[in-house]
């Protein structure tokens, strides 16, 4: 009320209050307790030295009044009510704008800083994206010219572990809190502090900026808050990868299975949806003064090496031949012939090296280790020599009722992985990989037998341990 009406409105609002409260001071309910207080009273200090009592309202005063009122709240088309029935979100609301509208108002400062501690508490993750937009449009709002005085700028400043509010501002809005060990003098013992990484900092290109920002969304935003990351190619290493590592690579009762379970737990599985890692590593192990996003980063990728050179005469019913036109008893219950459709040859990558190399430009070679698959995920799970073609085929088997036959031959063939990639390589829409990544995850998580590839163990291993 202080700042938002003007002095003749609150002149006259507390002369009205002295009016009203001098009539009310004369109601029956006030006179008559007055007047058997009195009584009483009298009748012990009459013998000495009478006393007159009564009751009256103080004079009133802007700040007392205001005391006095309650602010009430209720969803559109309810009558108001206390602020306990709306919830502890909505009330949070409520006081974030009386305290906005009173900077609004405060110009006697060239800055003013508004510190608002997790204003995501309460909040479902709608509301909470739609609080930092007002407050960010509050604070643009407030950048005005300082000619005739005071500017009255307001910043805003916000902690957060909501990755919904991370995800809401560009990278260059946000600072990054890590702890950081170090001795405060030369040769002194070392210590934990905690340092700012102001990820605007970051020697990042526009484009890969521009880039990361797009890419923020609430499920990546969390690499912000992680110090351990997985960075995968797609959904179907987003989903296999938990499964691996809780029911095979440390399924096992010891404590140190119980730890390994728990620490991958601890680490955050993103999924870049594409083979363009190199922001991302730039993002998470760049250095500022020192400090990283991240402590340890594993990236896996996928080998797809060049398929080999078909011989003359190998087309025909080779269910591995591109263009196969067979109808046979097919992959399912469409013919070959409309699955079968050739692929372009794609780019041949040298990512993992690649990858690798960059690592070693940022200094961090000690902090990002790059699995590579030999085939494709898909391909590389089965591993010869254990039952993993059970799995694999059960879960091709709901997608490609007919498929038993043309299966088995991947499986016994010489070097089944290759079968399966070259035909997966050369056959569009053979299955929906990440429903197969679905189901096969399924199957793990309800113990079937199922050996973790060397390479995925590794990634699971290293991002655990940190590394050797």
């Amino acid at each position: 009320m202080q700042y938002l009406v003007g002095k003749e409105q609150r002149d006259e609002f507390v002369k009205k209050a002295q009016t009203d409260l001098d009539k009310l001071s004369k109601h029956p309910a006030v006179t008559t307790t007055s007047e058997r207080i009195q009584a009483h009273v009298t009748g012990l200090t009459d013998a000495v030295r009478m006393q007159n009592v009564g009751m009256a309202f103080d004079l009133p005063e802007l700040s007392r009044l205001a005391r006095g009122l309650r602010l009430k709240m209720s969803e559109h088309g309810v009558d108001l009510a206390d602020l306990s029935s709306s919830g502890l979100g909505y009330a949070n609301l409520l006081f974030l704008a009386t305290v906005v509208l009173e900077l609004q108002n405060a110009k006697q400062s060239e800055l003013t800083l508004f510190l608002v501690e997790e204003p995501e508490a309460h909040l479902h993750p709608q509301l909470q994206a739609v609080l930092l937009d007002y407050l960010m449009d509050q604070a643009e709002r407030s950048v005005a010219y300082d000619n005739d005085g005071p500017a009255g700028r307001i910043q805003i400043i916000a902690t957060t572990h909501s990755p919904n509010l991370a995800s809401a501002v560009g990278t260059a809005n946000v600072v990054a809190l890590r702890s950081s060990v170090a001795s405060i003098i030369e040769g002194g013992p070392l210590v934990s502090q905690t340092v700012a990484l102001a990820l605007s900092r970051l020697p990042l290109k526009a484009e890969d900026r521009r880039k990361i920002d797009q890419y923020l969304d609430v499920s990546r935003s969390e690499l912000l808050f992680t110090q351990r990351a997985i960075l995968v190619e797609g959904v179907s290493e987003a989903v296999l990868l938990p499964a691996l590592a809780r029911h095979c690579v440390f399924a096992g009762g010891e404590e140190v299975d119980a730890q390994g379970r728990r620490g991958f737990r601890g680490a955050s599985v993103i999924n870049v949806g594409s083979v363009d890692f190199s922001p991302y590593i730039r993002l998470l192990l760049s250095e500022v003064d020192g400090i990283r996003l991240v402590d340890h980063l594993v990236v896996i990728t996928d080998g797809d090496p060049p398929l080999p050179a078909s011989k003359p005469g190998e087309a025909g019913d080779d269910e591995f031949e591109v263009g196969d036109g067979s109808t046979g008893d097919g992959w399912g219950m469409e013919s070959d012939a409309e699955d079968d459709e050739e692929d372009d040859e794609p780019v041949v990558y040298n990512r993992a090296d690649e990858l690798r190399a960059l690592g070693v430009e940022l200094n961090a070679e000690d902090a990002l280790y790059v699995a590579e698959a030999p085939h494709t995920l898909e391909a590389d799970l089965l591993v010869n020599g254990t039952d993993n073609h059970l799995v694999l085929g059960a879960a091709l088997k709901l997608q490609r009722p007919r498929s038993a036959a043309k299966w088995r031959k991947i499986v016994d063939s010489d070097d089944a992985a290759q079968a399966m990639y070259v035909k997966l390589r050369t056959t569009k829409k053979w299955i929906s990989k990440g429903q197969f990544a679905h189901d096969v995850a399924l199957s793990i998580s309800q113990d079937a037998s199922f050996t973790c590839p060397n390479y995925l163990e590794v990634a699971i291993r290293r991002v655990v341990a940190g590394p050797p």
